[in-house]
């Protein structure tokens, strides 16, 4: 398979992004989402695709990356499946609009305004004081920036990557895929990123100031079903090469990453095993991790050193999570 190297400044950003294209491409390209700070003239090989999160970017890594690679550059939009709220509220409401930049602010109250065009909006510059004439403060994921005296808050979220950027990937990629399929991959991908981060305010949730922001309840079912022959023969194949609590826990890690957004190498998994009293050398988890994939319980080719939980990981270690209940 082709690689798709995404390459940012923002680690929260990237995985974001990552965790999208994976939605959306995971069956065709393998994915290696970097930071600005870890890229080295290595990185990038000869043919590759590289998806850059700003512009700007283009001339930084131009010397980190073979004249032979095409270049796409990532444009972001608000994320429609985390706008339910706005959707609710009642015609000509004066909307003011935060986010960790004016520019990224105008960005997203244009893109609003396209969507939710019977509102008024307004970008907020932190060099002024919040106006005292709006009825709604709407921020794209940055609830730190909203002063906490404020009780009218909607937060709908980090913007994704828009369906052109993903059109472009398509074409890069020259997949079979049809344009419907593409797009219900990428609505698919927004819902995922909205249920996860609103899932990740329902817990994180302590200050009543805030609870007029758009909350989900966490998902409590997994999409994927097994049933006990299928778990039964998993279990089996675990056990015939280590020990399966070893490999509940370590499905617990990337469960856990995959909430925050993270893709996780062998190192930081081994260094959470040591915080939960679990001891394995490098070849014993190697062999753990590639009887999970083997098994599908694991994506272990999202990025280099990254892995993510599968939606069959993830009913397999509910099943054992809901029997020692």
């Amino acid at each position: 398979m082709k690689k798709l190297h995404i390459i940012s400044i923002q680690k929260e950003y990237l995985n974001i992004v990552a965790y999208q294209l994976f939605d959306i491409f995971g069956d065709q390209v393998k994915l290696y989402p970097i930071t600005l700070q870890e890229l080295t003239m290595e990185t990038v090989a000869e043919g590759d695709l590289v998806l850059l999160s700003k512009e700007v970017l283009r001339g930084i890594t131009a010397s980190f990356i073979p004249s032979s690679c095409l270049v796409l550059v990532a444009n972001r939009e608000v994320n429609i499946a985390a706008t339910e709220k706005l959707s609710s509220l009642s015609k000509g409401q004066r909307i003011l609009i935060i986010n960790d930049t004016v520019e990224h602010a105008v960005e997203t109250a244009s893109s609003l305004k396209k969507i939710y065009y019977e509102h008024h909006y307004r970008t907020y510059d932190p060099m002024n004081a919040v106006p005292t004439d709006i009825d709604w403060i709407v921020t794209p994921g940055e609830m730190e920036l909203v002063p906490a005296a404020f009780t009218n808050v909607i937060d709908i979220g980090p913007r994704t990557l828009d369906f052109l950027t993903i059109q472009h990937v398509e074409s890069a990629l020259n997949t079979s895929m049809s344009e419907i399929v593409l797009m219900n991959r990428y609505f698919k991908s927004q819902v995922t990123v909205a249920m996860k981060q609103k899932s990740a305010s329902n817990e994180n949730e302590t200050e009543p100031a805030h609870d007029h922001r758009v909350i989900v309840e966490k998902q409590k079912e997994p999409f994927f079903t097994l049933n006990s022959s299928d778990i039964e023969a998993i279990k089996n194949k675990i056990e015939t090469h280590g020990f399966l609590d070893e490999s509940l826990v370590i499905l617990t890690i990337y469960k856990d990453g995959k909430e925050s957004y993270e893709l996780l190498g062998r190192a930081k998994v081994k260094e959470r095993l040591v915080a939960k009293g679990i001891t394995l050398s490098d070849q014993q988890l190697r062999l753990r991790l590639e009887i999970m994939q083997e098994e599908q319980l694991i994506h272990a080719r999202i990025g280099r050193g990254g892995t993510r939980i599968s939606e069959k990981g993830e009913a397999f270690l509910e099943y054992f999570m809901s029997t020692t209940e």
